[in-house]
């Protein structure tokens, strides 16, 4: 069993379509490692074994989309616990929801579900995904298999740790300005932020930033769920035969980037022309982007939780009411000038992607800090101010509509991961997801 979790997703899947392997015996070895690594890891909210093997037997009497191209066949698959899957509960990590079960499964669900993939469980978050590390009142802490005492990121930590931890082939997660990529990064994990619009789910985020997508061992294994969770083919921008990549450490000396982190990934960026890639140093100009982004994921909050906030009051957290309060403060003029802003770096990096086709830069600037000794889905003072400062990072590709993934390029001398951002033009998702599998082979850094 450890044999079959140690292999690649793609692999399963082959042996899967050839019969070599059942559903089954898959979801006997996920059964086994969740029972081994959970105790520890927590980075489940709900565990759905039984539905597994119920879907699984009617996925071997029932193949009907087993002609598509991105047919799993009954690969097992975690998803978030903000997307509804039937009969199972979706709590959000709050526990308002902790009786929240329901009756139909979200669009999302349906979709990858008819194309082969087995839901076995519901990964952690903090409540609503608020926070910068996945801990919540209902389930706790979720541990950075990597390392214990140092955050697994947020908001799809569960996720990522899952992943990391071998529970797991492949994971969904949702990124609004880093939650994909983040943890992924921290865990030492592929991720990617998709184009906006192409993994549609049955809610829409207000402002345009929450994207759904994948996190896997590799590149081609988050590909390989990537393509199950589209809805439509995806339109590929033409790409040079050279590919042209602009890097930069920093965003032009505009985050002060970790010097081991720096140093990581400039030496991954250097190594990009072995695989025939141009690099050339680079950066779009980003002033005032992050501080608009901010304005606008505040106003996203009062939009989304406001409602949830006045109804349920101190049934949720305190870092929610506080996202929300901090959003309906949000003047008319100071939103507008935010959406200005967004609208013109849009252009910006239009351009910018139109010179190159691939912006590299960190996934994030500081590595995993530790995990404090209270609850809280926050680090300590000086970490907070540290993680906030290198935040931008995350907040470019969201703000600049653009697909981006994350791909291990390396450790700290502590052992913690550290990521490669690849961000493209919008479209570009598989040509990024290709060029991290270049990363991986240059750096021998996959997980």
């Amino acid at each position: 069993m450890d044999e079959l979790l140690r292999l690649s997703a793609v692999r399963v899947v082959e042996a899967l379509r050839d019969r070599q392997v059942s559903p089954l015996e898959l979801l006997d070895a996920v059964e086994v490692r969740l029972a081994e690594a959970e105790p520890v890891v927590n980075a489940l909210t709900t565990a759905c074994l039984a539905r597994a093997r119920a879907r699984a037997h009617r996925l071997c009497a029932d193949a009907a989309e087993a002609g598509h191209p991105a047919w799993l066949a009954g690969l097992p698959v975690l998803v978030k616990d903000v997307v509804d899957v039937a009969g199972v509960p979706t709590t959000y990590g709050s526990p308002a929801y902790r009786d929240n079960v329901p009756t139909r499964c979200d669009p999302l669900v349906e979709r990858i579900e008819r194309r082969g993939a087995i839901v076995v469980g519901k990964t952690a978050l903090p409540e609503f995904c608020a926070g910068a590390d996945t801990v919540n009142e209902l389930s706790g802490r979720t541990v950075n298999p990597v390392d214990a005492t140092v955050s697994c990121g947020a908001s799809s930590g569960g996720a990522a740790a899952a992943v990391a931890a071998g529970e797991i082939w492949c994971g969904h997660g949702t990124d609004t300005a880093g939650s994909i990529r983040i943890p992924a990064a921290f865990c030492g994990v592929v991720g990617l932020r998709p184009t906006p619009g192409l993994v549609p789910a049955g809610t829409t985020d207000p402002v345009g930033f929450e994207v759904h997508g994948p996190l896997a061992r590799t590149a081609a294994d988050a590909g390989l769920l990537f393509a199950a969770m589209v809805a439509e083919p995806v339109r590929a921008p033409a790409w040079s035969r050279e590919p042209r990549v602009a890097f930069s450490a920093d965003l032009g000396g505009t985050v002060p980037v970790d010097p081991e982190i720096r140093r990581l990934c400039t030496r991954a960026a250097e190594r990009l022309p072995d695989a025939g890639y141009r690099v050339e140093p680079d950066a779009p100009d980003v002033d005032g982007v992050h501080d608009a982004g901010l304005t606008l994921l505040a106003h996203r909050a009062a939009l989304l939780h406001g409602d949830r906030v006045d109804r349920h009051r101190t049934a949720v957290g305190p870092v929610l009411r506080a996202e929300v309060a901090a959003g309906r403060r949000v003047t008319a003029d100071r939103l507008a000038a935010a959406r200005r802003t967004r609208a013109g770096f849009r252009r910006t990096a239009a351009a910018f992607l139109g010179r190159y086709d691939i912006l590299a830069i960190p996934t994030f600037g500081v590595p995993p800090w530790p995990v404090p000794d209270r609850p809280s889905p926050y680090p300590d003072r000086p970490h907070l101010d540290r993680a906030a400062a290198v935040w931008p990072l995350a907040t470019l590709a969201p703000m600049a509509g653009c697909p981006a993934v994350t791909v291990p390029c390396g450790r700290t001398a502590a052992g913690h991961p550290v990521g490669l951002q690849l961000v493209g033009a919008p479209g570009s998702d598989h040509h990024l997801l290709r060029a991290a599998a270049d990363v991986e082979a240059l750096t021998g850094a996959a997980a």
